[in-house]
């Protein structure tokens, strides 16, 4: 290029078309003119070694690039947000399934603290789904008496819970 003139007017005819390449890429106006300031720039700086025949093709060529590049920082910064998002998901996940075992332990263990006729009526009503009338019949005992056998078991259970918990 020959000198400042000619620059100022390749600016002003170039700018906005590059800007509009640029932005139907990105969707980023302030990306989008940074991009094409940038351009303009390296192209000032180096306007004295080019051919005025080739600096559109070239502007073209830098904002292309450049337009890559931010696509790819922006990706690589989604990527990085989303794997740390799912590291913490993960880290939450470990967190409750270690708090739903270690409850299910002291579930267990105060289980074991039953006498076998109430653990008996506890796993009949809870795990096998079966009504306090059922299990009365079952065992041939009163509903009443499944009733306190269920009550008791709870109170144990809570009790164990509680006492095992790390908040006291």
């Amino acid at each position: 290029m020959e000198d400042k003139t000619e620059f100022d007017r390749m600016f002003k005819e170039w700018f906005a078309r590059l800007f509009f390449f640029a932005n139907h890429y990105l969707q980023d106006t302030e990306a989008s003119r940074d991009i094409v300031h940038d351009a303009f720039e390296y192209v000032w700086r180096n306007y004295e070694k080019m051919d005025s025949a080739t600096v559109k093709a070239y502007l073209y060529s830098i904002v292309r690039s450049r337009c890559i590049d931010y696509i790819r920082l922006q990706n690589a910064q989604e990527d990085y947000a989303e794997f740390v998002l799912k590291m913490t998901q993960d880290d939450t996940d470990t967190e409750d399934r270690l708090l739903w075992e270690e409850r299910m332990m002291r579930i267990r263990k105060a289980m074991d603290k039953l006498t076998p006729l109430t653990r008996h009526v506890l796993e009949r009503c809870y795990n096998g789904r079966k009504s306090y009338k059922e299990v009365a019949d079952e065992l041939n005992i009163s509903v009443s008496s499944v009733h306190k056998h269920i009550v008791k078991a709870l109170r144990v259970i809570r009790e164990e819970i509680k006492n095992e918990s790390p908040e006291r």
